[in-house]
């Protein structure tokens, strides 16, 4: 199956190690991944000021990621240059995003305990305050605070699939027929394989009733079989 991988940081240096991953990925793993760039200082994410823009970089992961279910977004903390945002905020931001919400995120340049010491090194702000900070950035469900070196925590994630990862994929093959699942409960055989796609890559609330549904329909379908074997 196929899976994205996008890096989000100011510096090409760490786009072969994209290529590192998806090389070991394929080779040992037999799991496909596809690597997108971007750089947040680009020019492509300027504002009319000729200063980086959130909402642009915001598009700008949406556009990459347009055709992709996103299995990991790489997110560095801090941009040369650039006082307007830094990668919690793009995190932040991107958790907004239903296409976004659940997926798994590294935050690096970013380790835990510097953060919070950041966070409580800051004058004139009270502790109540801070400690709402740092409550919020816990929100986000950042799954790790490395430092630059993520290779090794980014193939440990991406070789490993879940059903919710194989089966969109799998249901999105059907989808130029239109295809119907019509013994679904009546509230789930109106949607389309591709809107049950959506809704379990987006962990909507029905995403776990849907997938045992499946599961149970394949059980029988197995069950009925057997018994005519």
């Amino acid at each position: 199956m196929e899976k994205a991988l996008l890096l989000i940081d100011d510096t090409k240096e760490y786009i072969g190690v994209l290529g590192n991953i998806s090389n070991h990925l394929s080779k040992r793993e037999s799991v496909n991944v596809t690597t997108k760039y971007l750089n947040p200082n680009s020019r492509d994410y300027f504002d009319e000021n000729k200063d980086p823009s959130l909402p642009k970089v915001l598009s700008g992961v949406s556009k990459k990621l347009s055709s992709l279910k996103p299995s990991l977004i790489i997110v560095d903390q801090y941009y040369s240059g650039n006082d307007n945002f830094d990668g919690l905020k793009i995190i932040e931001e991107l958790r907004k995003i239903s296409k976004f919400k659940n997926c798994p995120i590294f935050l690096i340049s970013g380790k835990r305990d510097k953060i919070v010491r950041d966070i409580f090194s800051i004058d004139g702000v009270k502790d109540k305050e801070k400690v709402k900070q740092l409550s919020k950035i816990i929100s986000f469900k950042i799954d790790q605070f490395l430092d630059k070196n993520f290779k090794d925590e980014a193939i440990a994630l991406l070789k490993n699939n879940s059903i919710s990862d194989i089966l969109p994929s799998k249901l999105r093959e059907f989808e130029n027929v239109n295809a119907q699942i019509n013994v679904f409960s009546p509230k789930h055989k109106v949607y389309s394989f591709s809107e049950l796609s959506d809704l379990i890559e987006n962990n909507h609330p029905d995403s776990v009733i849907i997938l045992d549904e499946i599961f149970d329909m394949t059980l029988s379908h197995y069950i009925e079989l057997n018994e005519k074997l």
